[in-house]
């Protein structure tokens, strides 16, 4: 989505007129978190203070804190909306093990270059507080475990190559998280497209060798 149009679209759902005061508090926070998560990703988390967020809503510092305690706050229930994403995520248990993981590798490139997803990997734990810090640590661990338990079932089911399941898991996550550094949304390619090429790419080391 362009800069004006991104603008736009902020300002409509900041100002959207709902009637149910708990909808509206909701909507609200969420406008909060990806704006937020747009300006780590772009400045860093250091660098952004919360009177810099509160200027690009266009509301006063003061009005944050009715929707968050602090900037930490914020960048926890970002980095969590990410990891939800993934493990709220169906998977097909008929699928064999290749088809399970080709599966979450689209909606996992969909995850890194969507806002949330792309403050996860490009800001990481370090900047949150000891205690946050280990809750997405465990949330990622277990995103993890899950492509792990696919690479094993697809290894037994013999529908990619013998590997190691927990080398392979991280050469994959290495690989794709490289996408939020490079990948632009205005490009040659949209986010199906992306995830298509990525897929092909990373998949192509679990084929089994024919014969």
């Amino acid at each position: 989505m362009a800069v004006n149009e991104t603008k736009v679209a902020r300002k409509r759902a900041w100002q959207g007129a709902i009637q149910d005061a708990d909808d509206q508090f909701a909507m609200k926070r969420q406008v909060v978190l990806r704006t937020a998560a747009q300006i780590f990703s772009r400045r860093g988390f250091h660098q952004t203070t919360l009177s810099d967020i509160a200027d690009e809503l266009h509301i006063a510092k003061p009005t944050l804190y009715h929707y968050f305690k602090s900037k930490d706050e914020i960048l926890l229930e970002v980095q969590q909306a990410a990891i939800q994403q993934m493990l709220e995520a169906p998977v097909d248990p008929k699928a064999n093990g290749f088809e399970q993981i080709r599966g979450f590798f689209h909606r996992y490139v969909e995850m890194i270059v969507d806002d949330f997803g792309t403050c996860l990997i490009m800001t990481g734990v370090t900047p949150l507080e000891p205690g946050n810090r280990s809750l997405v640590r465990k949330g990622s661990k277990s995103i993890e475990l899950i492509l792990r338990d696919m690479l094993k079932r697809g290894v037994e089911d013999g529908s990619i190559a013998p590997v190691d399941p927990k080398i392979a898991a991280k050469f994959m996550f290495g690989a794709l998280n490289w996408i939020p550094y490079w990948y632009r949304s205005d490009g040659d390619l949209d986010v199906e497209g992306l995830a298509d090429r990525a897929i092909e790419f990373v998949m192509r080391g679990l084929l089994k060798a024919p014969g």
